[in-house]
């Protein structure tokens, strides 16, 4: 009756436990199958565990050691005359890091989230600063609120593909699809003084994409074509399409990038940081494209020349999503989140001006 009440106390402990009676393993709970493959009732624990932690008499106890080849913390403790051992395996080299950097992505978002509500009451007409300065420094807060927003978004997304984030497919058909979402970013390019067009050379182009994850990614290759335009600049979007793929093409008639920061484009923050430009982001815009990307099954390549200008092409293969899926209608997602942000705002916030950020942006 003990054994079995011992057995139920663990049965659904995360982390692997065993529980052993003069020598021998009486109980293993699921998770020690993970960690000990033989780790059955009736063997020796020795099998299983050092001598040096099975030898301990302490009522509790805990251990650095190494199991099955793997470094770990054992955790001992005795219930009557059995040990009951569960093991702790330390996580592999990275693994601590990003989620400890997760972590630090959902604090900062709840955080931002609270800072932007609190500007969004600011910026209404019935609270609006009468200080023009005042007013000013909201604006240059909201923005910063945007674009740290920004920051840990890329920086989730970074974590989320690296550990194999799958798709969400849904068919929907990409000439409508771009053509939305460029039209609804027109106005911004506008409003730094540029020029955004989309060409379809197909009428309809009826595939299956994540279409959060494609949105993030033409957010990102545009707010780098928008960022790198001088003075009345172009970008040109170009969708074409055959039976297997779908091409995009983004060229711009910006500063180009230079020969030394080609190879480097593609590789999450290893460009070098210039801390001269207070509009200089952390780098990682690019390898997210570059990820959301290859999770699709297509590829990037990018060309440029220093004074001429840069042109993106993407491309994807045409697949459909799983029977009984329905064509996504026109309501995309880049509108308001759950924060209160809006979406393209966000995207946008590393190469947009200030005046874009205030109280009139909401409009």
């Amino acid at each position: 009756m003990r054994d079995t009440w011992i057995k139920q106390l663990f049965e659904l402990q995360r982390d692997a436990t065993i529980g052993v009676q003069d020598g021998v393993v009486v109980f293993a709970n699921p998770a020690a199958v993970s960690v000990f493959p033989h780790a059955l009732p009736g063997i020796s624990a020795a099998e299983l565990l050092p001598e040096d932690v099975l030898s301990q008499e302490q009522a509790a106890f805990t251990a650095s050691t190494t199991v099955a080849g793997r470094p770990c913390t054992v955790l001992g403790r005795r219930v009557g005359d059995i040990a009951v051992y569960t093991v702790i395996l330390k996580e592999a080299p990275g693994e601590a890091e990003g989620r400890l950097l997760e972590n630090l992505c959902h604090t900062m978002r709840r955080k931002l989230t609270v800072l932007n509500m609190a500007t969004e009451v600011l910026n209404t007409a019935d609270h609006q600063l009468e200080d023009p300065r005042q007013q000013e420094g909201l604006t240059v807060v909201n923005k910063t609120t945007y674009q740290l927003r920004r920051l840990c978004d890329n920086l989730d997304h970074l974590i989320r593909l690296g550990e194999g984030q799958g798709l969400r497919l849904e068919e929907v058909d990409l000439v409508l699809f771009c053509g939305d979402l460029i039209q609804s970013t027109a106005h911004f390019a506008e409003q730094m003084g540029h020029k955004l067009h989309f060409r379809a050379e197909v009428e309809r182009l009826v595939m299956a994409i994540d279409p959060q994850k494609v949105t993030k990614l033409l957010l990102n290759l545009l707010s780098n074509s928008l960022g790198r335009l001088e003075e009345a600049g172009c970008v040109q979007v170009t969708l074409t399409g055959t039976k297997e793929d779908a091409l995009l093409t983004l060229t711009d008639s910006g500063t180009g990038i230079a020969p030394e920061r080609m190879a480097g484009v593609f590789a999450e923050h290893q460009q070098p940081f210039d801390y001269t430009d207070p509009q200089a982001g952390a780098g990682l815009g690019m390898a997210v494209c570059e990820k959301i990307a290859h999770l699709h099954g297509g590829t990037l390549l990018l060309t440029s020349q220093a004074d001429t200008g840069t042109t993106v092409f993407l491309r994807l293969p045409i697949r459909r999503a799983p029977v009984g899926g329905a064509l996504l209608d026109n309501q995309l997602p880049y509108g308001v989140d759950d924060g209160g942000m809006h979406m393209i705002l966000m995207e946008l916030s590393d190469v947009l001006g200030d005046a874009a950020f205030g109280m009139e942006y909401r409009d």
